[in-house]
């Protein structure tokens, strides 16, 4: 009988770990408003609790604290290793090759970190470094908490948590996530502020009612309402919109620099709301915004830039590109407004004449036609001269001569043969290099040859994703569209690069309204004389596009219908560049489209954030999931009779008054317990009556020789205990929820 009410003590110490790694979790959920999917939310679990228990053993053999985290450290590159790993030893030993390819992920990630614009997909590299950092900062709370039992002091770590993905995302964070890391911090309090009143063991009761008790809540409410309100009043928390991503202080001479900007470009276009970015004034003939343009192609990483020079400084009147001589077309003074758009990369229209406004220490690289900064500063309104030419098919036709270029353009390394003998087969009946680059625009952009625009590409079967995408997916967005062109291009001696910026927008009145809805990619061919000439081979349908006429007309001729009698001949339909400029509707969503998905479309956060909430709430639901289980199981023994029905039942009634914080002492009777449970909660007659007959079973089958037949009233008798009980002392919420029978660590009695 002692045995089966005897209270079980709780180390703290595993109390006081257990709180550390669920705050560290918590607010670890912040990581949630710069990433676009969930796939990090698993290896940053394992990882924390890997550290934890880590942790644990090393205080269980009682080694030094050194030791300790030597041993947590190890853990973690263990941990890192067999989750990211394809090199370790055994499968999850880190060796040198296993720790090279952590170091490679590690600067990729970094690279990711430079580049890309939340939100961002959760790759592989980027879930390497937010471990690596959550799995250190759980060794850091571990010993803060537990060691030097100053729970408190973590705050501290956690706000540096908490300031990464502030810093990095522009918007505020989800507000949930404040919430959670306001729980786990009110919860580490909990834990840790009674060192000095518990002892090493302790009463599980105690616990329980000083971490899910009145003051825990209110610290948690307190904490999550400040949180809440101060994530509102800094709204601006973050840094700005990145495209595609930080230069560093100097570059290094003509080599430049490598950088993946489809990160950012992606980021822009996964966004969970639209962003405005400038207002353009004096825009006549559409044309795409230019921030960066693209000449190096490496199969493994794709398209990068490479070979920026110090250039010109972009102050003054601006020479012509690299390699053109002829400057006709239609000339334009623009007045551009950036509005929430900060970054080294100025866009610029067409054929950049002359920029002005935009601050010092500008320059500009004639061979990339990028405008740029090294120096850190603040958007301001600039004014563009450009030239946007306008050549005919006719002309480009007949473009040839040397090509004053860098001979990067050309360059076909890394193209896989089936690649280059496509290139070959869609331009054989091709007589000139611009018919080339028709027939491989019209390649993608006939419905016929089954390619269609989606944010989310088809998955690989392969290592090569270029062939993936051209003979096997066939599905991605406008960086899968202008990559695969501008290799076509080479792979039939046509130079180009790939261009980065942003479509026209929509007009609103005598402006025009850029957003992050059209964050675009295009490709740029090179012919003698006119320079690099714009091809767009993403197929859209929102009539965003803004394909130049000597491109329009050869993918969309004008058919002319033949007139019914009486009638007059009717005018050529409009091509698609006609609705380039038809204005939005004012209040209309920008981010709906019909027809097709287009560069509007957007990835939806919503699912995550909630599967994150449902997922709090079942941790949350878990205890009382597990005494409403138990509880079902015990009362059906008791109906049908089974064997210890009237020690169950005992146990159940112990259960019932124990959530109600009653907990008899270890030397009492069963008579005695039944007595002061009776007065202590004053049961009625009838449940006074029931107890005493359960008392009197439950010393029968303890103490009457085996094979004894249950009591046929036992079940209305414990039916009659608990209903009284209930009537008598009903529990309240927090009771239900987390119900103090089931918050312990073992159980004597199921």
């Amino acid at each position: 009988m002692t045995e089966n009410r005897m209270t079980t003590a709780i180390d703290t110490s595993l109390v006081a770990t257990a709180a550390g790694a669920l705050s560290v979790l918590c607010a670890a959920t912040a990581f949630s408003g710069v990433f676009a999917d969930g796939r990090w939310l698993f290896p940053a679990a394992f990882t924390v609790v890997a550290v934890a228990a880590v942790g644990v053993l090393g205080r269980r053999v009682r080694w030094p604290l050194a030791l300790t985290v030597l041993a947590q450290l190890v853990g973690l590159l263990v941990v890192l290793t067999a989750l990211f790993g394809d090199r370790a030893v055994l499968g999850v030993l880190p060796g040198p090759a296993a720790i090279g390819e952590l170091g490679d992920l590690l600067a990729r990630a970094g690279e990711l970190v430079r580049t890309g614009v939340p939100p961002v997909p959760a790759e592989p590299a980027l879930q390497t470094l937010v471990c690596l950092g959550l799995g250190l900062v759980a060794v850091v709370a571990d010993v803060i908490v537990v060691t030097y039992r100053s729970p408190a002091v973590t705050g501290l770590v956690l706000l540096c948590v908490f300031a990464i993905p502030a810093s990095l995302a522009d918007d505020m964070l989800p507000w949930w996530t404040f919430a959670a890391g306001a729980f786990g911090y009110a919860l580490l309090l909990a834990s840790g502020g009674q060192h000095r009143k518990w002892r090493r063991h302790e009463d599980r009761s105690q616990v329980a009612h000083t971490l899910f008790g009145r003051t825990t809540a209110a610290v948690a409410g307190t904490a999550g309402v400040i949180a809440l309100l101060t994530g509102a009043a800094f709204t601006g928390v973050g840094t700005e919109g990145r495209l595609p991503g930080a230069v560093p202080e100097q570059f290094g001479g003509t080599d430049g620099i490598g950088l993946q900007p489809f990160t950012s470009l992606r980021g822009q276009l996964n966004r969970d709301r639209v962003v405005e970015l400038f207002r353009v004034r004096g825009l006549r003939a559409d044309s795409y915004l230019r921030a960066m343009t693209l000449r190096k192609f490496d199969p493994q990483r794709g398209w990068e830039l490479e070979g920026l020079t110090q250039g010109v400084d972009a102050g003054v009147n601006l020479p012509l590109p690299e390699g053109t001589t002829i400057d006709r077309g239609t000339p334009e003074r623009l007045e551009i407004q950036p509005t929430g758009y900060r970054d080294p990369w100025l866009p610029v229209f067409g054929i950049p004449v002359a920029v002005s406004g935009m601050g010092p220490n500008w320059r500009y690289d004639p061979a990339a036609g990028i405008v740029f900064t090294q120096t850190n500063q603040e958007s301001r309104p600039y004014v563009q001269r450009a030239i946007i030419a306008d050549p005919t098919p006719d002309e480009l036709r007949g473009a040839n001569g040397p090509m004053p270029i860098a001979p990067a353009y050309l360059n076909t390394a890394g193209i896989p043969p089936q690649v280059a003998e496509l290139a070959r087969q869609l331009t054989a009946n091709a007589p000139t290099e611009f018919d080339k680059a028709v027939a491989l625009n019209r390649y993608f952009t006939d419905p016929a040859n089954g390619f269609r625009y989606d944010l989310r590409t088809a998955p690989a079967t392969g290592g090569d994703a270029l062939s993936d995408f051209l003979f096997r997916g066939k599905r991605g967005f406008c960086e899968q569209y202008a990559s695969s062109m501008a290799v076509l291009l080479r792979a039939v001696g046509i130079p180009s690069r790939v261009a980065i910026g942003f479509t026209p927008g929509y007009r609103d009145g005598d402006e025009r309204v850029i957003t992050t809805e059209d964050a675009h990619a295009w490709v740029e061919a090179y012919f003698p004389g006119w320079g690099w000439q714009t091809f767009d081979p993403t197929p859209l349908d929102d009539g965003r596009t803004a394909l130049p006429e000597f491109l329009n007309s050869e993918l969309h001729p004008a058919q002319p219908l033949a007139p019914l009698p009486g009638q007059a001949v009717p005018s050529a339909p409009p091509t698609d560049g006609s609705a380039q400029g038809a204005d939005r509707p004012d209040g209309a969503d920008v981010g709906g489209t019909t027809g097709s998905p287009s560069e509007a479309g957007a990835a939806n956060p919503w699912p995550i954030s909630i599967g994150v909430l449902v997922l709090g709430l079942a941790l949350l639901a878990t205890p009382a999931v597990v005494r409403e289980v138990r509880r079902r199981r015990r009362l059906h023994a008791v109906a049908e009779g089974s064997e210890g029905a009237a020690g169950l039942a005992w146990q159940e009634v112990l259960d019932e008054f124990q959530d109600r914080g009653t907990r008899p002492a270890d030397t009492d009777t069963a008579r005695r317990v039944a007595t002061g449970l009776i007065d202590r909660h004053g049961l009625d007659e009838s449940g006074a009556k029931a107890m005493r007959a359960l008392v009197v079973a439950v010393e029968r089958e303890w103490y009457a020789p085996p094979g004894q037949q249950p009591d046929a009233g036992l079940p209305d008798a414990l039916h009659s205990v608990l209903t009284s009980l209930r009537r008598a002392t009903p529990l309240d919420w927090r009771s239900r929820l987390f119900p103090r029978s089931v918050l312990q660590l073992r159980q004597a009695n199921p």
